[in-house]
């Protein structure tokens, strides 16, 4: 009877460690998801605190509009991955040059065709989120 309570202990304290590795092995690999994601939202918000843009001027002619726009912040920007809306509605734009933006430096940005009254909001809004707007004269 010995023998056999020695086997079913040993089983048991096989059973215990494999689930235990088990148990040990998941949590590991969701601690190193969540600081994984930890790192992740932290970029971002460092991101946009250090993301700032201004609206400098604004020259409309018939259906188009001229926007100078400056990257006030310290963060390198993609050019092509912002959004410009007018009255609330998404409209597409260009730019001349290349589509990294340069912190301290500005752009130009033509909207056309669009269409336009004095006293519409137009708002510029970088890929992280931050937005600067200006009133059409």
């Amino acid at each position: 009877m010995s023998a056999e309570t020695s086997v079913v202990v040993a089983l048991f304290f096989v059973g215990f460690l494999v689930v235990a590795v088990t148990t040990y092995s998941s949590f590991d690999y969701y601690m190193n998801l969540v600081k994984k994601a930890q790192y992740d939202q932290d970029s971002i918000k460092k991101g946009k605190m250090q993301t700032d843009i201004t609206i400098t001027n604004i020259t409309n002619s018939s259906q188009r509009l001229n926007l100078t726009i400056n990257n006030t912040g310290r963060t390198t920007l993609n050019v092509s991955a912002m959004h410009v809306f007018v009255r609330g509605i998404l409209y597409n734009y260009s730019v001349s040059g290349i589509n990294t933006w340069v912190s301290k430096t500005g752009r130009n940005i033509s909207i056309y065709p669009v269409t336009y009254a004095s006293g519409d909001r137009i708002k510029i809004t970088t890929e992280n989120g931050i937005s600067d707007y200006i009133l059409v004269p």
